[in-house]
């Protein structure tokens, strides 16, 4: 080769050498700026606006006045149940209210005092000041914790401690004469049967018979300084106080004496 001839394609070998590196380092450029663009439309895509933050304005919700509802019930009805319900009628919607400081201060109107679906007039202060009355609706419940037979007892069986129980019980009325106490019932009679689990009512229990019928009881008699005594027999059960018919063994006469003790009689002349 002609030194003409080589310095020429030495030259064209130098050309190309220089025009690869350059092709190369521009396409990188070019898909790293792709990879940019890439990245900044996803990210964008990717960003989610949230809602925009409105001012808070105060309000007066349902479930405040409910509570307040529960605080007056609470002294209102101390002392006679143990658990207060109150589900709001009216209203259901929050009120909204002046900004500041809220309180609020319910009274009866005094018609409908108890249990059941009762209104109330509610104040609503702000900073300390009056600021409205509104009526509100609420259906009103309450429980006791009533005394209850684990077991039917038969009419004129003695209650004994492990007869009964303890339940929370709700109630359909306030005036409920329901027992609350065991000391209610417990050495007392039942006056008709009692079915297991269901409230026991103080009417239908009663002082136990000190006698039964067929049982033989003292007869004491008892006039001026004179005391006599007799042995008799039942014809009717009662308690202790109550006047019953015996009859004495020995003549086989009927007369009314008074229960003074379990077992004994006394005639009054």
């Amino acid at each position: 080769m002609t030194r003409q001839g080589y310095l020429y394609a030495a030259g064209l070998l130098v050309a190309c050498i220089g025009a690869v590196p350059m092709a190369a380092d521009a396409g990188t450029a070019d898909r790293a700026a792709s990879a940019r663009r890439a990245v900044q439309g996803a990210e964008l895509r990717s960003m989610k606006l949230g809602p925009a933050i409105a001012p808070t304005v105060p309000q007066v919700r349902p479930d405040d006045i409910q509570r307040s509802i529960v605080r007056f019930l609470e002294k209102e009805l101390a002392g006679q149940v143990r658990e207060i319900h109150v589900s709001m009628v009216d209203p259901l919607e929050a009120i909204p209210a002046p900004p500041g400081s809220m309180g609020l201060a319910v009274t009866s109107p005094g018609l409908d005092a108890g249990i059941g679906r009762r209104m109330f007039h509610v104040q609503i202060n702000s900073n300390g000041r009056l600021w409205q009355t509104i009526d509100a609706t609420a259906d009103v419940g309450a429980s006791v914790d009533a005394i209850v037979p684990v077991r039917a007892i038969r009419a004129e069986d003695l209650i004994e401690e492990e007869d009964v129980t303890i339940q929370r019980v709700k109630l359909r009325e306030l005036n409920h004469q329901l027992a609350t106490n065991l000391s209610e019932v417990i050495g007392k009679s039942s006056a008709r049967h009692l079915p297991a689990n269901m409230p026991i009512r103080l009417a239908l229990i009663k002082k136990p018979y000190a006698v039964r019928k067929g049982d033989r009881v003292a007869i004491e008699a008892k006039h001026g300084g004179l005391s006599i005594q007799a042995s008799g027999v039942t014809k009717m059960s009662g308690e202790v106080g109550q006047s019953i018919t015996v009859a004495n063994i020995d003549s086989g006469k009927e007369l009314r004496a008074k229960i003074v003790a379990p077992g004994v009689v006394r005639v009054e002349y």
